[in-house]
């Protein structure tokens, strides 16, 4: 005969009365049972009526919950492996801390640890195996104004804080086109290198395209001018497209010695690159650039050849 320890019947209670607290206020999926990866309940916010934002919630009941005797917060451990896991989701993710005596008498608080938060201003140990992390939340039994506040303007914030991962600086979301939009203030020194990333390549794949749609000049001319500027100041960049593009303003513009200079800049990288030799879309990409190149150096119209980007 089959048994069933007592810390899945833990587990269990924990994921479902976590459930039926959320349940109240937002719509709850359940993970299935033996496809739990490190994420026990699938949440999505209700905002006017409507479906709005995911996030995730992993449920920690029993023991290995420790509350703090001097405050109203709990610490649990958590695996690297999963924290890590959690890093790379698309949506926030928290974790509830449901530090029960068992058998459960009646309803406990709820400690709830901000994960998204955590990990994305930390930068993991590769020899720590876990890592402890305190709550930020406290939902006590019978409150249901904590929750909605943490549904209405945490899991918002954190929507917004996890495009950081991506080099954007982004303002909290909101079903309504609201005029005042509020941009969570967080420390983005974690992100440096992917804020400057993401800037350069959205000017100079901006200018690409625009190429590549024979719509660099006419009205999208100052547009095309300022985005040309923007990828100017990466002077010591060793990416083909942030000098192409600007090869591309220059060579519209009449400025045919710049473009040419441009275009050489563009095309030794892509020479020196020993990854590109031999695709055949870094060839035909090679082969446009020289095309265009040769225009500036006769001081001819550019043409709108298919440049594109690399699958």
């Amino acid at each position: 005969m089959s048994t069933v320890d007592e810390n899945r019947l833990k587990g269990n209670w924990g994921a479902a009365y976590v459930a039926a607290r959320l349940s109240a206020e937002c719509l709850v999926r359940p993970v299935a049972a033996d496809t739990d990866v490190g994420v026990d309940l699938y949440c999505e916010t209700v905002e006017e009526s409507q479906p709005f934002l995911h996030f995730w919630m992993q449920v920690k009941a029993g023991a290995q919950c420790r509350v703090a005797a001097d405050r109203p917060t709990a610490t649990c451990s958590f695996s690297r492996k999963h924290l890590e896991y959690w890093r790379r989701q698309p949506v926030p993710v928290f974790a509830a801390l449901v530090p029960a005596d068992w058998p459960v008498i009646e309803d406990p608080a709820i400690y709830i640890v901000d994960i998204t938060c955590n990990v994305l201003q930390s930068r993991l140990d590769p020899a720590q195996e876990s890592l402890s992390l305190t709550s930020e939340y406290l939902w006590s039994p019978g409150n249901r104004d904590v929750i909605q506040q943490f549904l209405n303007q945490v899991v918002p914030r954190n929507a917004a804080l996890l495009k950081l991962k991506d080099g954007v600086v982004a303002s909290i979301p909101s079903l309504q086109d609201c005029y005042f939009k509020s941009t969570p203030l967080t420390s983005v020194a974690c992100f440096t290198d992917e804020i400057m990333t993401q800037i350069r390549k959205t000017a100079a794949f901006s200018i690409i395209s625009l190429k590549y749609n024979g719509t660099l000049a006419g009205k999208n001319e100052a547009f095309r001018r300022r985005l040309a500027c923007i990828a100017a100041q990466f002077d010591d960049d060793k990416h083909w497209e942030t000098y192409a593009a600007q090869a591309f303003s220059c060579h519209v513009d009449g400025e045919y010695k710049r473009a040419v200079e441009l275009y050489d800049r563009a095309l030794a990288i892509i020479s020196d690159d020993s990854s590109t030799h031999g695709f055949p879309w870094w060839e035909q990409c090679v082969k446009g650039l020289k095309a265009d190149r040769k225009l500036a150096e006769f001081k001819q119209d550019l043409q709108n050849l298919d440049v594109g980007s690399p699958a």
